[in-house]
């Protein structure tokens, strides 16, 4: 490869490169693929919200532990777990993959409306020039975010991780090991989520009928700020 290809593939996404990677790497040694984890491994899913901010965490752990531990514990609460029947481990470990994939892609290929405001947003005098053009049937007007609050906007994930476990949960996207595999029909894996507020789940505008919905009842862990939640804060 040469100089120019080479700068090329360093502007591309990370996991564009990572496909790169994957075609010219060669075969990986047996071993590194062989290793599952221990039992158990990849059946649950903890999905953790950032309390002001709406930063969103997939872990595989109940608990999340970073240094240093005077990180503010606070702040961090489970916002729901997804469970997948018992031995489908390599299962729930590819929906948390799909699931870290599509962070990564909202939080660095938005697109302009990133840029502009909603209602909610409005001071008191966007308020009152958008009613005054409301009342003379113009269009609605876009006030601009300042650089702190597409910041803001851009962490507010929230909304985004919901639909996006329902969309993964229900089978879509190429390879999506939620479909089960073997002769017949295609049939999705049953998978359970439990919410901590169960009116999260409106957030997404389908769910399929593979997913059971219920309440987080189990004790609620307490919960150390991650390292990258706090370097995007």
């Amino acid at each position: 490869m040469n100089t120019t290809q080479r700068a090329r593939a360093s502007q591309l996404p990370d996991i564009a490169r990572l496909c790169l990677r994957s075609v010219h790497g060669g075969k990986r040694p047996p071993n590194a693929m062989a290793f599952q984890g221990p039992e158990g491994h990849g059946e649950n899913i903890w999905v953790f919200a950032h309390r002001r901010t709406d930063q969103i965490i997939y872990s595989f752990n109940a608990t999340l532990e970073t240094k240093p531990a005077k990180l503010r514990k606070d702040y961090w609460a489970p916002m729901a777990k997804i469970a997948f029947p018992k031995g489908a481990g390599r299962i729930g470990s590819t929906v948390f993959q799909k699931l870290r994939e599509l962070k990564h892609l909202h939080e660095t290929a938005w697109d302009d409306s990133l840029l502009y405001k909603k209602p909610i947003e409005y001071t008191e005098d966007e308020k009152k020039a958008a009613a005054k053009r409301a009342a003379g049937n113009e269009p609605e007007p876009l006030f601009t975010r300042n650089k702190a609050e597409r910041g803001k906007a851009l962490n507010a994930q929230k909304a985004n991780s919901i639909a996006d476990i329902a969309a993964v949960l229900g089978g879509t996207g190429p390879g999506n090991k939620v479909v089960a595999a073997g002769p017949g029909p295609k049939k999705l894996v049953e998978v359970t989520v439990s919410w901590a507020s169960i009116l999260d789940a409106g957030y997404a505008k389908k769910w399929t009928h593979n997913v059971t919905h219920t309440e987080l009842v189990e004790p609620i862990p307490e919960t150390a700020l991650p390292a990258e939640a706090e370097a995007a804060a």
